[in-house]
């Protein structure tokens, strides 16, 4: 019991340091991580191209697929992006912001004593795994990546989603968090959650081994179960399709942003 006060302290240590020095729409700032090394821009890329196709003695070869080390730059660029429009932190924040008023929406058009919930996947829709995507560049090393997980540096909050929770909470919705992460993970994951700023959450549901053929019908199983409970599924957010899809299916489904890996 000691042992998990102590981790949920330092958690909450270590997520208020990374959320004092992160600005609005702009990433995180991660322990050690390495900066972008210099690369071509894409107009100098497609110069390039370009200037080969218009050399008669160049024999090009068909590319039908993109270049992943050009892929690997646009997702940095996009990634590390501060400003407006077109970077992942704004169109992210874009994004719950839509989800907000959606949620604002559907309560106040809601039936009087209705219960409602807010159904929540975790990685990249609560919690940020930023900072180890760009250590691996864009790479999934099972063995670094679950270890990392685990971890008090994976506290990592999306702002956005925190000040969703928070007016739900304040609006009487209740707080689900579907995860596809193992049941293993759950000790972790809670005290994670609680240093990114999430509280008085309702249910965590990790996902069991060989238990569903993929993700979207565990998800959709798990919502089955809040509406069984009696809850109108009022909101659903995630990064994946898999999130969203199969029956029931919420009042409003909100995809968020995610380019950097895809779960079927």
């Amino acid at each position: 019991m000691m042992f998990r006060v102590i981790r949920v302290l330092a958690a909450a240590l270590l997520s208020a340091t990374l959320a004092s020095a992160q600005v609005a729409n702009h990433p995180p700032t991660c322990p050690n991580l390495r900066k972008a090394s210099p690369h071509p821009t894409a107009s100098q890329i497609l110069a390039a191209q370009e200037q080969a196709a218009a050399d008669p003695n160049v024999i090009l070869s068909p590319e039908p697929v993109g270049n992943i080390g050009l892929l690997r730059y646009a997702l940095r660029d996009y990634a590390d992006c501060t400003g407006d429009a077109g970077c992942y932190w704004t169109d992210l924040d874009a994004q719950t912001q839509r989800a907000l008023n959606a949620l604002e929406s559907g309560v106040r058009e809601a039936r009087r004593g209705a219960k409602l919930a807010l159904v929540l996947d975790i990685d990249e829709t609560s919690l940020s795994s930023y900072c180890e995507s760009i250590a691996e560049d864009f790479g999934y090393i099972p063995d670094r990546w679950e270890k990392w997980i685990v971890s008090n540096e994976a506290a990592i909050p999306i702002p956005g989603t925190v000040r969703l929770v928070k007016r739900a909470q304040a609006l009487g919705v209740t707080v689900f968090f579907i995860t596809g992460r193992p049941e293993a993970q759950r000790a972790a994951t809670e005290a994670n959650l609680t240093a990114a700023g999430y509280a008085a959450w309702h249910h965590l549901s990790l996902r069991q081994a060989g238990a569903y053929p993929s993700t979207t019908a565990y998800k959709a199983a798990e919502r089955a179960k809040i509406q069984a409970d009696g809850y109108t599924l009022l909101l659903n957010m995630g990064d994946q399709w898999s999130d969203l899809q199969g029956q029931p299916m919420a009042q409003h489904s909100v995809k968020l942003p995610n380019p950097f890996y895809y779960l079927p």
